[in-house]
């Protein structure tokens, strides 16, 4: 699983926002998706999540919608992480409008990096 962690910090890293979100989707320990979040992008799906989470406005693509948008295959568990200007990890805890799609999708693990440089464990 460590791979799959420092997989997530990667592509957060590689976010074209402030607040730079990555999240890593895997089925069977077998890599499916990854995406960073985008600040200047955005997507139908996302839109719609948004929407149905009472905040209309929030339509940047996050980047546990757009793992879930790129995925070719089911998956059964994200790796989420923010990290800082210095890389340090930040809470990523999915906001109502990820949880909704991950929900949606039937994707029930979800680990999410803390403020406290650790990782923990959310099941839907």
């Amino acid at each position: 699983m460590s791979r799959w962690f420092d997989r997530a910090i990667e592509v957060a890293k590689s976010s074209d926002g402030t607040k730079k979100v990555g999240c890593v989707g895997v089925r069977k320990n077998k890599l499916v998706s990854e995406s960073p979040n985008f600040f200047k992008k955005s997507h139908p799906t996302q839109a719609m999540y948004a929407r149905k989470a009472n905040q209309p406005k929030r339509i940047h693509l996050h980047a546990e919608v757009a793992t879930l948008i790129r995925a070719r295959e089911e998956i059964d568990t994200l790796f989420v992480c923010r990290v800082n200007k210095k890389g340090d990890l930040r809470m990523s805890k999915p906001c109502p409008i990820c949880q909704l799609a991950i929900e949606s999708e039937g994707i029930s693990t979800v680990y999410y990096t803390t403020d406290k440089g650790t990782w923990e464990i959310m099941e839907l």
